[in-house]
């Protein structure tokens, strides 16, 4: 008996998802009403073969119904089964969408992007409408004299913030109110803010305190964070500065910095919305620096030149280590060249011009090459100690 003759079917018209969408084991991919059938008479002998091939369900349909619908074995490839559910892996796979088949792609070692404005708020002449930056809609509007927490979308910023944007930006002006991670290592589409709150809560809660073009870890599986480098620095006095100010942005620096992860070739900034207290001071364009973040960035700079990095944008090599003009959290990016991602430690000990400031960089390396290697540094736990 004859196995049955198929003929092409587009994939996208199957398939419950567009081409890399991201799906989870047990999610169930395709739409089996939309799948050609054919009559059993002439393909009696398909029928066999999806009972050969564990395909029950679909030999089930045919034999109850007289139709027998295309195999799955000619629709489905990867990590999926006979019946469209995903499976044999943990962690976010994408589907592909090819000419002939779907497939599901099982996640890399680590699965990364960049955050993307997803909802924007822009001024119009009545308020403020809500606009889905991916599909450019108009999804709602906020009254200005009415707004409060509850009527902002998402968590990057509350009302009040919004509030003085409105006043003091004019039309046609936008503020991002939420974060898509866009951009993906591996080539999948951007996954949404309501993905990343539901399956991914610690990589939202990141994006929603790093800029717009951040580089945003959503997923890694069996790692270890490895200690590959060490400094610290301390705060020292300088009285015609105002060394209480200077305390002050030294603990703000490393609030910007500390838990910031870089992926490997990406570069990555500090936090978004930290505050410093400006200082008068004569050699800075505007007029006003930011006095007390040099210490905390040298320790922070002599950490990441330690490992081969090259000096981070916004730095300078010598003992004023920020550069007027750029901003201590979201103006200075470091540049990851390490085979693997890396992430920031950064805290204070003490208080006043004795005040220690430390930080620690740790390497995110997977289990599987740390079982037959030395870390991709070849210093794995070292400790590179500077006192600046």
């Amino acid at each position: 008996m004859a196995t049955i003759t198929t003929q092409q079917q587009n994939m996208n018209e199957i398939s419950k998802y567009d081409n890399g969408t991201t799906v989870f084991a047990g999610d169930n991919i395709i739409d089996k009403n939309k799948i050609n059938k054919y009559p059993i008479v002439a393909n009696l002998g398909s029928v066999f073969e999806q009972i050969g091939n564990g395909e029950f369900s679909d030999a089930f349909f045919a034999v109850a119904t007289g139709a027998v619908p295309t195999p799955s074995s000619k629709i489905l490839s990867g990590n999926v089964s006979n019946d469209g559910i995903v499976d044999e892996f943990e962690g976010p796979g994408y589907v592909r969408v090819d000419d002939n088949q779907i497939t599901v792609i099982p996640p890399a070692e680590f699965v990364w992007g960049y955050n993307s404005p997803y909802l924007q708020a822009k001024i119009v002449p009545d308020g403020i409408d809500v606009i889905n930056n991916r599909t450019n809609q108009t999804v709602g509007h906020i009254d200005p004299k009415t707004m409060d927490n509850d009527t902002v979308p998402g968590d990057v910023v509350n009302a009040e913030t919004l509030k003085y944007w409105y006043n003091h930006y004019g039309q046609g002006s936008k503020y991002t109110l939420e974060y898509c991670v866009a951009g993906i290592n591996d080539n999948r589409t951007y996954i949404s803010p309501d993905m990343l709150r539901e399956h991914f809560p610690e990589a939202y809660d990141y994006s929603i305190k790093y800029p717009t073009g951040s580089p945003v870890l959503v997923y890694g599986n069996n790692y270890t964070e490895t200690k590959v480098a060490s400094t610290y620095t301390y705060l020292d006095s300088h009285p015609q500065y105002n060394d209480a100010n200077r305390e002050y942005n030294a603990k703000q620096f490393v609030k910007a910095w500390n838990g910031t992860i870089i992926p490997a070739n990406a570069k990555g900034c500090g936090r978004d919305r930290i505050g410093f207290s400006a200082i008068p001071e004569k050699d800075a364009e505007s007029g006003m620096a930011t006095h007390g973040v040099c210490p905390p960035a040298r320790s922070l700079r002599n950490a990441v030149l330690s490992l081969g990095f090259a000096l981070p944008v916004g730095m300078d090599s010598g003992r004023d280590a920020v550069l007027y003009g750029f901003s201590p959290s979201t103006g200075i990016k470091i540049n990851n060249t390490l085979k693997y991602p890396i992430k920031i430690q950064m805290w204070t000990e003490g208080s006043g011009a004795g005040m220690r400031i430390y930080t620690n960089v740790y390497e995110l390396i997977p289990n599987s090459y740390i079982a037959n290697n030395t870390n991709s540094t070849n210093s794995t736990n070292s400790t590179n100690t500077t006192n600046n």
